[in-house]
Protein backbone atom coordinates (compact mmCIF):
# COMPACT_ATOMS: atom_id res chain seq x y z
CA UNK A 1 0.00 0.00 0.00
CA UNK A 2 3.02 2.55 1.07
CA UNK A 3 4.77 2.08 -2.49
CA UNK A 4 1.55 2.75 -4.47
CA UNK A 5 1.21 6.15 -1.84
CA UNK A 6 4.76 6.66 -3.30
CA UNK A 7 3.83 6.14 -6.68
CA UNK A 8 1.14 8.32 -6.66
CA UNK A 9 2.96 10.67 -5.13
CA UNK A 10 5.50 10.67 -7.61
CA UNK A 11 3.10 11.33 -10.57
CA UNK A 12 1.23 14.15 -8.84
CA UNK A 13 4.74 15.71 -8.32
CA UNK A 14 4.95 15.52 -12.15
CA UNK A 15 1.77 16.68 -12.89
CA UNK A 16 2.80 19.94 -10.59
CA UNK A 17 5.55 20.45 -12.21
CA UNK A 18 4.85 19.92 -15.56
CA UNK A 19 1.32 22.50 -15.29
CA UNK A 20 4.02 25.24 -13.80
CA UNK A 21 5.52 25.12 -17.21
CA UNK A 22 1.88 25.20 -19.74
CA UNK A 23 -0.05 28.02 -20.24
CA UNK A 24 -3.41 28.67 -19.53
CA UNK A 25 -6.23 30.39 -17.01
CA UNK A 26 -6.49 27.18 -14.83
CA UNK A 27 -2.95 26.95 -13.98
CA UNK A 28 -4.04 28.41 -10.30
CA UNK A 29 -7.13 26.04 -9.82
CA UNK A 30 -4.61 22.73 -11.22
CA UNK A 31 -2.26 23.63 -9.15
CA UNK A 32 -4.59 24.04 -5.90
CA UNK A 33 -5.82 20.50 -6.86
CA UNK A 34 -2.40 18.90 -7.33
CA UNK A 35 -1.54 20.48 -3.78
CA UNK A 36 -4.57 19.01 -2.32
CA UNK A 37 -4.07 15.63 -3.64
CA UNK A 38 -0.33 15.68 -2.57
CA UNK A 39 -1.43 16.77 1.15
CA UNK A 40 -4.04 13.95 0.87
CA UNK A 41 -0.93 11.20 0.12
CA UNK A 42 1.20 12.83 2.67
CA UNK A 43 -1.35 12.42 5.40
CA UNK A 44 -2.41 9.21 4.13
CA UNK A 45 1.37 7.24 4.35
CA UNK A 46 1.68 8.65 8.14
CA UNK A 47 -2.04 6.46 8.46
CA UNK A 48 -1.25 3.74 7.03
CA UNK A 49 2.56 3.28 7.32
CA UNK A 50 3.60 5.38 10.17
CA UNK A 51 5.87 8.15 11.03
CA UNK A 52 8.59 7.22 9.53
CA UNK A 53 7.35 6.25 5.65
CA UNK A 54 5.12 9.49 6.36
CA UNK A 55 8.22 11.31 6.54
CA UNK A 56 10.33 9.25 3.80
CA UNK A 57 7.05 10.34 1.78
CA UNK A 58 7.69 14.03 2.00
CA UNK A 59 11.28 13.58 0.65
CA UNK A 60 9.85 11.50 -1.85
CA UNK A 61 7.53 14.25 -3.42
CA UNK A 62 10.51 16.07 -3.77
CA UNK A 63 12.90 13.73 -5.09
CA UNK A 64 10.17 13.26 -7.65
CA UNK A 65 9.50 16.58 -8.62
CA UNK A 66 13.15 17.10 -9.06
CA UNK A 67 13.83 14.01 -11.25
CA UNK A 68 11.15 14.73 -13.45
CA UNK A 69 11.43 17.66 -14.37
CA UNK A 70 12.85 17.40 -17.73
CA UNK A 71 10.68 15.24 -18.79
CA UNK A 72 8.02 17.44 -17.37
CA UNK A 73 9.45 20.55 -19.67
CA UNK A 74 9.54 18.29 -22.18
CA UNK A 75 6.41 16.82 -22.29
CA UNK A 76 5.04 20.61 -22.23
CA UNK A 77 6.92 21.52 -25.23
CA UNK A 78 5.56 19.41 -27.08
CA UNK A 79 2.02 19.80 -25.45
CA UNK A 80 2.45 23.83 -26.75
CA UNK A 81 4.31 22.88 -29.70
CA UNK A 82 1.05 20.89 -30.54
CA UNK A 83 -1.78 23.56 -29.53
CA UNK A 84 0.13 26.01 -31.58
CA UNK A 85 0.46 23.79 -34.78
CA UNK A 86 4.34 23.77 -35.00
CA UNK A 87 5.29 20.31 -35.26
CA UNK A 88 8.89 20.59 -36.57
CA UNK A 89 10.55 21.50 -33.58
CA UNK A 90 12.73 20.09 -31.23
CA UNK A 91 12.45 21.27 -27.40
CA UNK A 92 16.23 22.79 -26.47
CA UNK A 93 16.36 21.32 -22.54
CA UNK A 94 16.07 22.74 -19.62
CA UNK A 95 18.95 25.52 -19.29
CA UNK A 96 22.30 24.57 -17.59
CA UNK A 97 21.89 25.12 -13.63
CA UNK A 98 23.92 28.36 -13.62
CA UNK A 99 22.13 30.08 -16.41
CA UNK A 100 18.72 28.67 -14.44
CA UNK A 101 19.65 29.79 -11.46
CA UNK A 102 20.63 33.34 -12.71
CA UNK A 103 17.65 33.25 -14.97
CA UNK A 104 15.44 32.16 -11.44
CA UNK A 105 16.70 35.45 -9.91
CA UNK A 106 15.82 37.52 -12.84
CA UNK A 107 13.14 36.28 -13.44
CA UNK A 108 11.85 36.79 -9.49
CA UNK A 109 8.18 37.69 -9.19
CA UNK A 110 8.07 40.86 -6.69
CA UNK A 111 6.53 40.56 -3.51
CA UNK A 112 3.27 42.99 -2.89
CA UNK A 113 3.76 42.88 0.87
CA UNK A 114 7.72 43.58 0.84
CA UNK A 115 7.35 46.04 -2.40
CA UNK A 116 8.69 48.63 -0.28
CA UNK A 117 11.61 46.38 0.67
CA UNK A 118 11.95 45.67 -3.20
CA UNK A 119 12.19 48.92 -4.18
CA UNK A 120 15.38 49.79 -1.89
CA UNK A 121 17.39 46.00 -2.51
CA UNK A 122 15.22 44.45 -5.37
CA UNK A 123 17.01 46.27 -7.71
CA UNK A 124 20.25 46.02 -6.42
CA UNK A 125 19.89 42.20 -6.53
CA UNK A 126 18.60 42.24 -9.64
CA UNK A 127 21.76 44.56 -11.13
CA UNK A 128 23.81 41.60 -9.23
CA UNK A 129 21.84 38.96 -11.38
CA UNK A 130 22.55 41.04 -14.55
CA UNK A 131 26.00 40.94 -13.80
CA UNK A 132 25.84 37.09 -13.59
CA UNK A 133 24.05 36.61 -16.17
CA UNK A 134 27.10 38.67 -18.60
CA UNK A 135 29.56 36.48 -16.61
CA UNK A 136 28.02 33.62 -17.93
CA UNK A 137 27.72 34.54 -21.15
CA UNK A 138 30.92 36.05 -21.71
CA UNK A 139 32.56 32.35 -20.19
CA UNK A 140 30.99 30.18 -22.77
CA UNK A 141 33.64 30.19 -26.05
CA UNK A 142 30.83 29.94 -28.47
CA UNK A 143 29.28 32.82 -27.49
CA UNK A 144 32.51 35.26 -26.85
CA UNK A 145 32.96 33.72 -30.61
CA UNK A 146 30.00 35.58 -31.79
CA UNK A 147 30.68 38.43 -29.83
CA UNK A 148 34.09 39.32 -31.83
CA UNK A 149 32.64 38.24 -34.99
CA UNK A 150 29.72 40.65 -34.50
CA UNK A 151 32.31 43.37 -33.41
CA UNK A 152 29.92 43.53 -29.66
CA UNK A 153 31.21 44.00 -26.09
CA UNK A 154 29.63 43.25 -22.51
CA UNK A 155 27.69 46.45 -22.58
CA UNK A 156 25.97 45.63 -25.82
CA UNK A 157 24.66 41.98 -24.31
CA UNK A 158 23.69 44.14 -21.53
CA UNK A 159 21.56 46.65 -23.77
CA UNK A 160 20.39 43.43 -25.86
CA UNK A 161 18.89 41.98 -22.52
CA UNK A 162 17.42 45.43 -21.78
CA UNK A 163 15.30 45.54 -24.85
CA UNK A 164 14.40 42.53 -24.96
CA UNK A 165 12.52 42.99 -21.83
CA UNK A 166 10.56 46.16 -23.18
CA UNK A 167 9.63 44.12 -26.17
CA UNK A 168 7.92 41.52 -23.50
CA UNK A 169 10.81 38.40 -23.68
CA UNK A 170 10.74 39.42 -20.01
CA UNK A 171 9.03 35.64 -19.63
CA UNK A 172 8.92 31.67 -18.56
CA UNK A 173 8.73 29.55 -21.92
CA UNK A 174 9.45 26.14 -20.58
CA UNK A 175 11.60 26.48 -17.87
CA UNK A 176 13.72 29.62 -19.80
CA UNK A 177 13.82 33.15 -18.88
CA UNK A 178 13.75 34.18 -22.22
CA UNK A 179 15.36 37.45 -22.13
CA UNK A 180 18.19 35.50 -20.30
CA UNK A 181 18.42 32.55 -22.51
CA UNK A 182 18.31 34.30 -25.74
CA UNK A 183 21.69 36.03 -25.00
CA UNK A 184 23.00 32.83 -23.35
CA UNK A 185 22.21 30.39 -26.54
CA UNK A 186 25.03 31.00 -29.50
CA UNK A 187 22.18 29.97 -31.86
CA UNK A 188 19.92 32.51 -30.54
CA UNK A 189 22.06 35.03 -29.49
CA UNK A 190 23.39 34.73 -33.21
CA UNK A 191 19.45 34.89 -34.59
CA UNK A 192 18.80 38.31 -32.39
CA UNK A 193 22.07 39.82 -33.98
CA UNK A 194 20.81 39.13 -37.15
CA UNK A 195 17.71 40.89 -36.47
CA UNK A 196 18.24 43.79 -34.66
CA UNK A 197 16.95 46.35 -37.75
CA UNK A 198 13.72 44.36 -37.75
CA UNK A 199 10.77 44.18 -35.65
CA UNK A 200 11.82 43.65 -32.23
CA UNK A 201 8.62 41.96 -30.82
CA UNK A 202 8.20 39.71 -33.74
CA UNK A 203 11.98 38.41 -32.95
CA UNK A 204 10.94 38.56 -29.20
CA UNK A 205 8.27 36.47 -30.36
CA UNK A 206 9.92 34.49 -32.15
CA UNK A 207 12.36 33.87 -29.78
CA UNK A 208 9.93 32.89 -27.07
CA UNK A 209 7.96 30.24 -29.49
CA UNK A 210 11.46 29.16 -30.00
CA UNK A 211 12.42 28.28 -26.14
CA UNK A 212 8.96 27.16 -25.54
CA UNK A 213 8.28 24.46 -28.23
CA UNK A 214 11.52 24.27 -30.47
CA UNK A 215 10.61 26.18 -33.12
CA UNK A 216 13.35 27.02 -35.45
CA UNK A 217 15.14 30.44 -35.91
CA UNK A 218 15.12 31.15 -39.03
CA UNK A 219 14.46 34.15 -41.11
CA UNK A 220 10.22 34.22 -42.47
CA UNK A 221 9.70 33.76 -46.07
Amino acid sequence: MIYAIYVALVAVAFLTVLNGFLRGAKKAQLDAVFSLLMLGLVIASFVVAGWKFGLLSIAVTFIGALLTRPLAARVASRLLSASTGNTGGEFVGLPPKPLERISQELGRQIDPSKLVDEMLSGSGRRDQAEQALLDYCEGQSAIREIMTEHKITRDDLKELYSRLLAVGAGQWACGHWVAASAIAYPEALRYLLDHQDSDWMATAYNLIMHFESGQPLQDEE
